[in-house]
């Protein structure tokens, strides 16, 4: 009997050790997730969104079709709130992108705003969301590590990489105080490896380019500097949160904390192409090509027929085909199936 009443115990342990059956999928982050917010914002003299808007449905984002967050919920029947930002920082105040709306003051609290995590009654005009049917994900810090901000110390003088990465830690604390409870934070991909900032071995993007118009002037323009600058950020970001997220996680009762290895899954992409991507591919260069003037109306789709072997969409941005892949390994992250995902709950 006692033995029984064990096994029962730890049955009940592992079922309450899943994450719940989620119909919310509600991201945060930059332009490795955005749908659609900056078109809405650009497109309507720099105002953003009114209450509750969604950005429609589209294929023309920035990894050049649908957005990662879009395929998930595309194979899992969800619904997609999609707070994201393209250009977005953590926080203008530490890293200050002005005219990009950030994570800290704009992305989480209008989600905040425009719903109420709450298993009782809905407040007037405000509709409520479920915590235990939500699920948040938080991937930010592409742009808060890129030039303009912590690369070329652009950021104020007493900002760090601490700082940063502490306001991204701090996202799920203040999403939690407002009844979130399951959390998917994905720490840096290996921008480094990013044409933008790859080394001369991996054919590096060497001139100015209209993500970076003054590339040249920044460590004399040596690709290797700088790819090397931008791998210590990544790794040292992301040893942060290896460290930071189970402390905190320790700290929020009833809150289900994963940490999703963006880094090593798309590493593995990049030097094991053939378990991932359809041949041939290509992991160094890009598909879609603009001038340094942002003129992208001129632009050009390089080698349009081998679209899916592409990593790349363009100098920053992982392609449509990297993004299914992320989705993928989001989807098996929510059964705790995923190799690339480690849970603090």
């Amino acid at each position: 009997m006692v033995v029984v009443s064990l096994i029962l115990a730890l049955a009940g342990v592992a079922a309450a050790a899943n994450f719940p059956t989620f119909k919310h999928l509600v991201s945060f982050g930059d332009s490795y997730t955005d749908e659609g917010i900056l078109a809405y914002f650009t497109s309507h003299n720099d105002t953003l969104p009114p209450k509750d808007w969604s950005p429609p449905v589209s294929n023309d984002t920035w990894d050049g079709g649908y957005v990662w967050p879009r395929m998930v919920v595309n194979s899992t029947g969800m619904t997609l709130h999609d707070y994201a930002v393209a250009g977005a920082s953590c926080s203008n105040v530490l890293t200050p992108r002005w005219i990009f709306p950030s994570v800290k003051e704009y992305e989480v609290p209008q989600f905040l705003i425009d719903y109420k995590l709450t298993t009782g009654p809905a407040p007037s005009n405000t509709p409520t969301l479920n915590p235990n049917e939500v699920v948040i994900t938080i991937w930010i810090g592409t742009n808060d590590l890129g030039p303009g901000a912590l690369l070329d110390h652009s950021q104020p003088l007493s900002v760090s990489l601490v700082n940063v990465t502490s306001c991204a830690i701090d996202a799920i604390s203040t999403l939690y105080a407002g009844g979130a409870r399951n959390f998917i934070f994905q720490n840096l991909a290996p921008l480094y490896l990013a044409p933008q900032y790859a080394s001369d071995a991996r054919f590096g993007v060497g001139l100015p380019n209209h993500y970076w118009s003054t590339k040249n002037t920044f460590l004399g323009g040596n690709n290797t500097l700088i790819s090397d600058a931008m791998r210590e950020e990544v790794l040292s970001a992301n040893e942060i949160y290896k460290y930071r997220l189970p402390a905190l996680a320790a700290t929020l009762p009833d809150a289900k904390i994963a940490l999703f290895n963006s880094h090593d899954l798309l590493s593995d992409v990049i030097y094991n192409p053939t378990e991932w991507i359809s041949a041939p591919y290509n992991t160094t260069g890009y598909l879609n090509h603009c001038n340094v003037d942002d003129d992208c109306a001129t632009s050009y789709i390089y080698d349009q027929a081998h679209w899916n072997g592409y990593v790349w969409y363009d100098e920053l941005h992982p392609s449509e085909m990297t993004d299914r892949i992320i989705a993928n390994e989001m989807i098996k992250a929510f059964s705790k199936k995923s190799k690339y995902v480690t849970y603090y709950f």
